[in-house]
């Protein structure tokens, strides 16, 4: 596995997170948290946005994107392509659903 730092500007608020890399096929093996992880309700439906504007990158133009996402054991970042996007989960190219309440950022 390999660790990334890095720092994600959002509506002024700077977060410093540690996450581990991981590839979209190794996802089964992860439980993501069940609470919401953020606090900001900006922050909220900024992250909603971004989901959305994302899922146009995936579908029309086979974009992927970077989603951080707080799990049972850690923060870890993964890259695919989102093909779908409900009220309370998102649908990534391989088939895997993540919650949204465990998605910490956005990053295309």
């Amino acid at each position: 596995m390999s660790y990334i730092y890095f720092f994600y500007l959002s509506l002024s608020k700077l977060i410093y997170m540690d996450s581990t890399i991981v590839k979209k096929e190794d996802l089964a093996s992860y439980h993501f948290v069940n609470h919401e992880v953020l606090s900001d309700p900006v922050q909220i439906m900024e992250r909603k946005y971004l989901l959305e504007e994302s899922l146009m990158l995936g579908n029309d133009y086979k974009q992927k994107v970077r989603l951080i996402c707080q799990t049972t054991d850690g923060i870890i970042e993964v890259a695919a392509t989102i093909w779908a996007v409900t009220d309370t989960h998102v649908e990534l190219k391989s088939g895997m659903d993540i919650p949204i309440k465990g998605i910490l950022a956005v990053i295309k």
